[in-house]
């Protein structure tokens, strides 16, 4: 219809992680208030709605564009758990191996990560209606952007009607024993290989729950990817 505008915007590389391979949510970060100025010379709107969680662009649609801003955010930029991994000196997806052996590069990157936070919570406060998809993603945004009174958790549409009719006794599984459904997108972040591992340890404390039989136990793992 004549009432809907697309905007084809230029400058997407700008806010790939591929073009930032060190300060990547910095350089990310940055690079959305490119991509956002482009789209504000594109149509500068009334009322700004971002779902693609770029935050540091709030100041440039308030203060440039004058518009009025709100959000919906799936999962925060950075969060408390990232600055814990970092605290903490653990491996993980946000944290490799030669920072976590390293106490000063660790510092380094903690004073970093704090900065960032700061920046992050001081932008967020632009938004005037923050939604949010659960409320893991609520503690998080709230301890960072400290705007609980703007804040509503909207869940994902789910049919919970007819799960919750669902029998609780479930047949029999085929082979016999335990089937456990693991489901999540494959992504580093979702730490499948300690699945696994936690599997293969239960499987060395009771071997027989890996044979066939009632007693055995399988992991499903199911899931979508990105195209990433």
């Amino acid at each position: 219809p004549a009432s809907v505008h697309f905007a084809y915007l230029h400058r997407r590389r700008w806010v790939e992680a591929s073009t930032w391979p060190r300060f990547t949510l910095l350089g990310q970060s940055l690079g959305s208030i490119l991509l956002g100025w482009e789209a504000l010379c594109c149509c500068c709107p009334d009322v700004i709605i971002d779902s693609m969680g770029y935050a540091f662009t709030f100041p440039l649609f308030a203060w440039i564009g004058g518009c009025r801003v709100g959000c919906y955010v799936h999962y925060p930029t950075i969060s408390t758990d990232m600055l814990s991994q970092v605290r903490s000196r653990s491996v993980g997806v946000c944290n490799n191996e030669t920072i976590a052996r390293s106490s000063i590069l660790s510092l380094a990157k903690l004073l970093y990560y704090k900065a960032f936070a700061t920046l992050y919570g001081f932008v967020g406060r632009f938004a005037e209606v923050v939604m949010v998809n659960s409320s893991w993603t609520r503690g998080h945004i709230d301890a960072l952007w400290r705007v609980p009174e703007r804040m509503s958790v909207v869940f994902p549409p789910c049919d919970t009607a007819t799960l919750a009719a669902l029998p609780l006794e479930r047949g029999p599984v085929p082979d016999g024993g335990a089937l456990v459904l693991s489901l999540a997108q494959f992504r580093p972040e979702k730490n499948h290989a300690l699945q696994l591992h936690a599997l293969s340890r239960f499987f060395e404390l009771a071997p027989s729950r890996r044979q066939p039989g009632t007693e055995r136990v399988r992991l499903v793992l199911a899931g979508g990817v990105r195209d990433d």
